[in-house]
């Protein structure tokens, strides 16, 4: 395992140590830990979804906060809406239960993307959007 040494603001060490002493575990684990939540793994995703989020560690910032504008097509979103009540009501014919399946794929890559897009904004020191302006981002384009 490569090993790494860090200087540490002293605010965020005191915090950190805190933290350890607190869960009585090394500071290392404490940093270690925040360091695969907020960068969460790939590992286990499909080849095609995984080669989809590296690619977005390639492209600059303004093309990562147009991906946080992206959303789920409304004709899309509605007909998976409908969908998932017929599937709940369990009246979906194996076509439509197909349907269902890859429509909901691709609103969870839209997800997997936005939430991949702001790991990698906040990783490179860059203010996230708050929910207003998203919402007035993505009103604006439609």
């Amino acid at each position: 395992m490569p090993q790494i040494t860090l200087a540490i603001p002293d605010n965020l060490y005191n915090h950190v140590h805190r933290l350890a002493q607190t869960a009585r575990e090394p500071v290392e684990k404490i940093l270690l830990t925040a360091l695969h939540t907020s960068l969460p793994s790939l590992d286990g995703l499909p080849d095609q979804m995984i080669r989809e989020l590296t690619d977005l560690e390639n492209r600059d910032a303004g093309e990562l906060r147009k991906v946080l504008s992206e959303t789920v097509p409304p004709d899309q979103q509605e007909m998976l809406e409908s969908l998932l009540h017929r599937n709940q009501l369990g009246i979906l014919s194996p076509a439509e239960n197909r349907q269902r399946a890859s429509l909901q794929r691709a609103a969870d890559m839209v997800m997997l993307r936005k939430a991949r897009a702001a790991v990698l904004l906040r990783f490179r020191g860059e203010r996230l959007p708050t929910l207003a302006e998203l919402r007035r981002r993505t009103i604006g384009e439609q």
